[in-house]
């Protein structure tokens, strides 16, 4: 039996392939976005005439772009900058950005903040979080009530329904109610996300062609971390964001990890142990609490100048990683990776032993030829994809108003 459509959820979907037609493209005529999504034309002057009415789609102020040929004019449309303002909010150890932005996806303005989260209580980290947000709102001149939605993506384990931070190295405080400070201080829609779930959905949306269908992130920072992209979709736990990568096993009883327990790749890949490796220090060494980006460059500098520890230590590093990934690739077959993070400025140095460790999977049968990239700055890539979430929720409301509009006339 033939599922019944409703012609309001046509509706709704259809105003939706305009807004990210339109997000694609940028400035269109209704001809470019007809061609882009494949509806009618007569379809396309319908929606495109709705979203002029309610100030979603403005037509140029650039007299150019409007076409001076024979017949009617054909005049292009651009989403209105002014129909929202998102905030796009990077949170992990010691570090918060507060970004906002425009519906175009324009940066309004930007604040970075550098501090001590884990000398902070859950309380401490509350005020920090509303107060960084109501200054950069007000060094934008914006008034509060323009702001629409935040997104907020984090270092640490979050419940799947993006409301709480159920842990995270920032602080000792635990199942910390994020979503209802923000929407109780905002009353916007507030939506939480792990920092690599953040990191996947901008790579897919800075490169499409090689980051579309299926890849991971793996992120090399204060911790070992990943971002799974299957099926152009984010993939996380059946109840919190978790794809703990790093706390896979890669030696049962090896080295400590972070965590508290042994041989988990972290215990191999994190900054805390290469460092603890490149300084001779033994396995069971209680990781430190926090690595400066100097350190592993310094490291990365030894180990290019032939010194035997540092060489080691990002060779078993890389090898943790490669271990790691064949097993996911025996599971779901090999993907693009892309390794960001600080940790991915040893990269050149780690890549033969990812791809060595990758034969141990039959599935890579060629592990050069998985594509291996890096990034070694994660920070813009989280408040990239923050906007990115943002934006795509607010466009869901945006293609459903003219029918709640409609139902409530």
């Amino acid at each position: 039996m033939n599922p019944i459509v409703r012609s309001d959820d046509v509706r709704t979907q259809n105003r939706k392939r305009v807004l990210a037609a339109m997000r694609k493209q940028g400035v269109s005529s209704r001809t470019e976005i007809a061609h882009e999504t494949g509806l009618s034309a007569a379809t396309i002057s319908a929606i495109t005439a709705d979203f002029l009415e309610e100030n979603i789609l403005v037509p140029p102020t650039d007299t150019s772009l409007i076409s001076s040929g024979r017949g009617r004019p054909t005049i292009s449309l651009s989403i209105n900058p002014e129909a929202a303002l998102i905030c796009s909010i990077s949170m992990s150890v010691n570090y918060l950005s507060v970004l906002l932005v425009n519906y175009l996806g324009d940066t309004v303005c930007e604040q970075t903040i550098e501090l001590e989260t884990r000398c902070h209580s859950e309380s401490q980290l509350r005020s920090v979080l509303l107060s960084a947000i109501t200054d950069t709102m007000v060094a934008a001149k914006m008034d509060a009530a323009k702001l629409q939605r935040i997104a907020l993506g984090v270092q640490g384990l979050v419940d799947v329904a993006g409301t709480k931070i159920i842990w995270s190295p920032m602080c000792e405080d635990r199942n910390m109610p994020v979503k209802k400070w923000l929407e109780h201080q905002f009353g916007v829609t507030t939506h939480i996300a792990n920092d690599c779930d953040m990191i996947v959905q901008a790579l897919s949306k800075r490169d499409p062609e090689k980051y579309s269908d299926n890849f991971a992130a793996v992120l090399l920072a204060h911790g070992v971390g990943m971002g799974l992209f299957l099926r152009q979709t984010v993939v996380n736990g059946t109840s919190s964001s978790a794809t703990e990568f790093g706390h896979m096993s890669f030696k049962p009883d090896g080295a400590l990890c972070r965590c508290g327990k042994h041989g988990c790749i972290e215990a191999y890949a994190g900054d805390y142990a290469i460092v603890r490796h490149a300084n001779g220090l033994t396995e069971c060494t209680q990781p430190s609490a926090m690595v400066d980006k100097i350190d592993l460059q310094a490291i990365t500098e030894r180990a290019r100048n032939g010194d035997e520890l540092a060489l080691s230590a990002l060779q078993q590093a890389g090898t943790a990683i490669g271990t790691g990934l064949s097993s996911l690739f025996a599971l779901v077959d090999p993907f693009p990776i892309v390794l960001v993070g600080s940790g991915a400025v040893s990269f050149d140095l780690m890549e033969p032993h990812i791809r060595k460790a990758l034969k141990g999977t039959m599935i890579a049968k060629n592990p050069e030829r998985v594509d291996l990239d890096y990034i070694a700055d994660e920070r813009p890539l989280v408040s990239e994809g923050g906007t990115i979430t943002a934006l795509q929720m607010h466009d869901d409301v945006i293609a459903n108003q003219k029918h709640f509009n409609q139902a409530s006339a």
